[in-house]
């Protein structure tokens, strides 16, 4: 990734969902938001193979 960061307008998740997202970012010792961007590269990368 580059150094070129910015922000996306806020997502509204269910509390379980946001609970969920806590505890594997906790199991990984990593941050919410790096799981969040690690999910979305994924979900493009797998899509935008199929196009």
């Amino acid at each position: 990734m580059s150094g070129d960061r910015t922000t996306l307008p806020p997502v509204r998740v269910d509390a379980e969902l946001k609970e969920r997202l806590r505890r594997y970012a906790a199991s990984q010792e990593r941050d919410v938001s790096w799981v969040i961007r690690k999910a979305v590269e994924e979900y493009l990368d797998r899509h935008e193979q199929e196009e």
